[in-house]
């Protein structure tokens, strides 16, 4: 089953480059889907998870920006040196003053069926 995690970014325009560090990524091949869309403060909602319910103080806005996720990349360290997988992306906001966007990274529970060279 495919895992999620969603958390803001605040306050950004232009080009940015990130790193998510988490355990669920166990393959440089995972197959790791990112999107990103700006938020506006407010509307608190329940977010039931595996860890239980938290809230989420945020919603999605659909504002003037473009904001949009670009050359993901999912990395994997060996666990001998204590470090997880996890992924690098880029967020584009397309604004000219900064907006708080959030992000959503979902792993998919296998890898590709198929690989074409």
């Amino acid at each position: 089953m495919a895992q999620s995690i969603r958390f803001p970014i605040r306050g950004i325009h232009g080009r940015h480059r990130h790193n998510f560090n988490w355990p669920v990524i166990r393959s440089r091949q995972a197959v790791v889907n990112i999107t990103a869309a700006e938020i506006k403060p407010g509307g608190s909602s329940e977010v039931l998870g595996p860890n239980g319910t938290t809230v989420q103080n945020y919603m999605y806005n659909l504002g003037d920006a473009n904001v949009w996720v670009s050359n993901v990349s999912p990395h994997f360290n060996d666990h001998f040196n204590g470090e997880p997988g996890g992924v690098e992306f880029i967020v584009n906001v397309d604004f000219p003053s900064p907006l708080d966007v959030a992000v959503t990274i979902t792993v998919e529970d296998q890898t590709p069926v198929e690989v074409q060279n």
